[in-house]
């Protein structure tokens, strides 16, 4: 296939073209991303704070070593909390009507950088009894730890507070409609690669070296054009036929 040359005269008549493209795909794209947008719901997340130095030295400055000592508490509850029959015996005791699968997946620790707190989160898309549900497991997270480590001394700071996450709703149908115009214009460039038939004078040119002498309307809307170009280049010989 012979390598095609473009210029902006041709880009603007093959886009002109094909323009429904560059309109329908950005437009279907558009409506499916709000669609979508459409249903999404707010998420909800709970955290709480658990102390884990002892509870008159709070302020104090910690060593790396101490700091290194406490971040094992975070593998310390995280098992404790997979321990079989751990979650459904803390859920039935204080009568929170959820699962304990449901509870495992939504659970995560992390640490404070500097002071020994384990930040515990509990993640929902639902506020149903978020605050009782985390507040009810931190609290026999804390027992169980000073069972199993009686030297221990974990102390919650702060209790389940929950947060509402809203869905950004504007971002997804933006990306979408630039995406759709970036692919139809990569679609019309390949459609025309593909297309092997010459359209314009300005291509035959390229393709046979020779002065094109005239060409076959394909319309009637074109038909009219060319005459009414012809017309008026007859007219402009004659007015300077006329002058001379």
């Amino acid at each position: 296939m012979e390598d095609k040359l473009f210029d902006f005269e041709e880009l603007w008549y093959l886009f002109k073209r094909r323009f429904w493209i560059i309109i329908v795909i950005p437009v279907l794209m558009t409506s499916l991303a709000l669609y979508k947008v459409s249903k999404l719901k707010p998420s909800y997340s709970a955290s709480a704070k658990v102390f884990m130095g002892n509870s008159n030295d709070m302020l104090d400055i910690y060593s790396q070593d101490e700091l290194s000592y406490y971040s094992q508490f975070i593998t310390i509850f995280s098992e404790i909390s997979k321990i079989d029959g751990f979650l459904d015996d803390t859920l039935k005791k204080n009568k929170i009507d959820k699962t304990s699968l449901e509870v495992a997946s939504s659970l995560s620790f992390s640490s404070s950088e500097n002071i020994p707190i384990v930040n515990i989160y509990y993640s929902s898309y639902t506020d149903e009894q978020m605050e009782e549900t985390l507040n009810a497991v931190c609290d026999e997270l804390i027992d169980k730890v000073k069972e199993i480590m009686p030297g221990t001394n974990p102390t919650v700071l702060s209790e389940a507070r929950v947060s509402t996450i809203y869905p950004n709703k504007t971002k997804l149908p933006m990306i979408a409609f630039a995406a759709g115009i970036i692919v139809s214009i990569g679609l019309i460039l390949v459609l025309d690669y593909l297309d092997s038939r010459i359209m314009s004078k300005k291509q035959l040119e390229k393709v046979i070296p020779v002065a094109v002498l005239g060409s076959i309307p394909m319309s009637e809307r074109e038909f009219r054009k060319e005459n009414k170009n012809v017309h008026n280049e007859k007219n402009a010989q004659v007015t300077v036929s006329g002058g001379l």
